[in-house]
């Protein structure tokens, strides 16, 4: 065990566990080193997560994780394949890089309780369908466009599709398929405002809509920010204003897909983007 130990503290003196993290994992674990041993400048065994622990950390899939490690996917983050270290099969990540990245975007998730969110919004947000039926007449149903090959992760919700699920107009049904595959919902802070504001002019029903956008935890509400901001100067300048701040502070914010009428979005070759 001591020479166990005295090889681990050595090499992680020397920076070599950085890129064979798992391996100084299987050290520590088979020399039985408590974190009392790994005191100094190296990664502590405890500090190492899996890729698993990594999408559970953030709420979100495995495939998403990936996809951001990829430079070929569109969702691509590179923050993401700089933190991954890779040994052999295997991909961990160093914890407190993770955290730190986390903690950076906390303006994304402004629910008090997560865990609400994560277990009941799906029940929620099915019970506030045909809201505003009556009230609101439901935007036209784009069809053919770019059917969903949605299969899993969060789900950003446009306001297109939204309106239609308050209306219970047709497509609702559709929406309603991707949701029940989705792991949580997301708006963009921008849509929320948008859709509060048209609430107040609807007498009696601004306690709702107000409860259902932001009370009950449906939603994850994605921030526009310095991010967002960047990835819209790479679109289509003729997309709809709401939606185009949509899906970029959705996709910030670590979407896997955005469900929207927006034709011009639905006809843009390469975007995470779906019809319902």
């Amino acid at each position: 065990m001591v020479e166990g130990l005295r090889f681990a503290m050595v090499s992680c003196e020397r920076g070599i566990w950085s890129r064979f993290p798992c391996v100084l994992l299987n050290i520590v674990k088979y020399c039985n080193i408590s974190n009392n041993h790994l005191a100094g400048g190296f990664v502590m065994a405890d500090s190492l997560i899996t890729l698993a622990e990594v999408a559970s950390l953030l709420r979100v899939s495995r495939h998403t994780v990936q996809a951001w490690m990829s430079p070929s996917s569109p969702n691509h983050r590179p923050e993401f394949a700089i933190m991954a270290r890779h040994a052999g099969r295997r991909t961990v990540f160093i914890r407190s890089e993770i955290t730190a990245w986390l903690d950076q975007r906390r303006g994304a998730l402004y629910s008090d309780n997560p865990a609400a969110r994560t277990t009941y919004w799906r029940e929620r947000f099915v019970a506030g369908r045909g809201l505003l039926r009556g009230v609101i007449k439901a935007p036209e149903h784009v069809t053919g466009e770019r059917l969903a090959g949605f299969g899993g992760g969060l789900l950003a919700v446009d306001a297109g599709p939204l309106m239609t699920w308050l209306a219970d107009g047709d497509g609702a049904a559709g929406l309603l398929a991707l949701a029940g595959r989705a792991e949580g919902l997301v708006i963009s802070v921008p849509l929320a405002l948008w859709l509060l504001r048209r609430a107040a002019k609807m007498p009696g029903r601004y306690a709702a809509l107000h409860d259902f956008v932001l009370a009950q935890n449906i939603f994850e509400l994605a921030p526009l920010n310095e991010a967002a901001l960047r990835r819209a100067l790479e679109l289509p300048a003729a997309a709809a204003e709401i939606s185009l701040q949509g899906y970029c502070c959705c996709i910030e914010a670590g979407a896997a897909m955005f469900v929207t009428s927006e034709r011009i979005l639905l006809k843009t070759p390469g975007l995470p983007v779906c019809s319902y």
